[in-house]
Formats: C-alpha cells, structure tokens, sequence
C-alpha cells in the first residue's frame, strides 16, 4: 500500500476525520455548480448554466490553494476533485453544447447556432450526427484525461496534456459567444467574434475542433501549472505572464478572452525555453 494512503488510513481513525476537510467542501461547490449547470441548461437557462461552469472554475482553483495551505491534501481530495471536475468540466460543458447547438421539434433536432448559408440547406442529420459526436467525444475524453492524471506521477509540477478545466471553460466561452453574450469592444472585437461564431456555425468543423481538443487532453504536451514554486520572479516567469497576459485579454474582450488565453496557454511550452531553468 502507498504511503500517501497508510498515512491517510492513520488519519481516518482520529475522531476528527469523520467531518469534512475545508478544501473537500469547496470540491464539493465545484461539483454542486456542474449539476446545477447540467439541471439549467436542460431547462433552457443555457446562459446561466455556462456562468456556473466558471463558478466550479473558481471552487476548483480555491480548493487546491487551501488544500496546500492545510499541509496538502488526501487520497479523498483526489478523488472527489477528479470526480467533480468530470461533472463540472467534462459533463456539463459538452451539455451545454448540445443544448445550444439543437433544440427538439417536431421533425426532429433543429440547428440553432448561427448556420452559415452552406448548412441551412443541409439535410438534418448532417446538421445533428456531429453534433452528438462532439458532447461524446468532450465528455468521453474528459474523462480518460482525468483517470490518467490521477494515476501520473509525473504531473505533480505541470501537466502532460491539455486539463479538463480549461478545456470545458473553452467550450462554455465559446457557447457563450454563440448564444451573443455581450463582449467587451476590444480590438478587432467584430473579426473575433466572426471567427468563433463560424468555427461553432460549423457542425463538422465543431466536431473536428472537439476531436482535436481531446487529442491535446489525451497527449503528452508539457504544459505549465499555475502553482507557484515561490514568490520570486524566477522560476515563476511562465505563470506570471500567463496571469498578466491573460488579465489584459479578459479586460479587452470579456468572455471572448477565454479561447485566446487558451492558444496562448497552449504556446507557452515555448515561452519556457526562453527562461533558464533555476534549481
């Protein structure tokens, strides 16, 4: 048996461990955003139901901090944060999806975002298969990327592949931009927004992004953590920009921010070999 799990088998026998771990409790927000985001957007309440979705973002984020500053967290912790984020970042994006892309008719699923002139004559299933496929393939490697996380040893510092979180925070973004949440007038705003409605106006394009994303969930592409090795500059450097790139971008655009953080997130492997590594 590993030690992480003796230590926690030791843990469990003192009285205080039948109550619930602070960082547990946020975990357990996280998870309770993406049920209510599943519940809402069945229900048509697509734009709350993706605000929730960067609620769980935010529990997400706050449990890790307060797990570390409580000493580190438990075998339990994993799990459950594991099992949430599947709900919250694999589940509820890729229903928020679908919900936004079809709605049901009488004749069937109805194409709903933004079709160019091509798919306005294209025959419904055309229209409705990709768009099945693209939840699927959202939810279904959500899911492998989170199995294979827990058991890496190697992602203790970083990741190898793209993480759930910010592959569900894309697709909601994107959802959003679909659904004509106002964004902020940024800089080449218009060009942007024209890109990302075209890219999800698209069923087949949408499900080619969606194969391509969980291809990057899947691979073994080094990418940064957002934890801070210490308070210096140094060995930081990659986290700092990200942080400071990424502030600029959501002032500029508001909720159109999200799918450029996240090329810029996935460029930054490049930015690391500008920085000598400190030990």
């Amino acid at each position: 048996m590993p030690e992480n799990y003796r230590n926690f088998a030791r843990l469990q026998r003192h009285p205080l461990a039948r109550l619930p771990r602070f960082p547990d409790l946020l975990t357990t927000a996280n998870l309770g955003c993406g049920v209510a985001s599943i519940l809402l957007a069945s229900q048509g309440q697509l734009t709350i139901a993706c605000g929730l979705v960067f609620a769980a973002a935010l529990f997400d984020v706050f449990d890790g901090l307060a797990a570390r500053a409580l000493g580190g967290g438990t075998p339990l912790g994993a799990q459950l944060d594991s099992l949430a984020d599947m709900v919250s970042f694999g589940v509820a994006p890729a229903f928020a999806l679908f919900m936004t892309a079809l709605e049901p008719t009488s004749q069937g699923w109805h194409w709903t975002i933004y079709p160019p002139l091509s798919a306005v004559s294209a025959p419904p299933e055309l229209l409705t298969w990709p768009v099945f496929a693209s939840a699927i393939v959202l939810a279904v490697a959500s899911c492998w990327r989170l199995a294979k996380f827990n058991l890496d040893t190697r992602q203790t510092s970083g990741f190898l592949g793209l993480p759930t979180p910010a592959n569900g925070l894309f697709w909601v973004s994107m959802t959003l931009v679909s659904l004509n949440v106002t964004v902020h007038p940024g800089p080449g705003h218009d060009l942007l927004i024209e890109a990302a409605r075209s890219l999800m106006g698209s069923p087949l394009v949408l499900m080619g992004l969606a194969i391509a994303l969980a291809a990057l969930m899947l691979s073994e592409l080094p990418l940064p953590s957002l934890k801070f090795k210490h308070k210096g500059w140094k060995g930081n450097e990659v986290i700092f920009l990200l942080i400071g790139i990424g502030a600029v971008l959501v002032l500029l655009y508001g909720i159109l921010a999200v799918p450029l953080i996240l090329i810029i997130y996935l460029l930054s492997p490049l930015w690391g070999k500008l920085f000598p590594k400190t030990t």
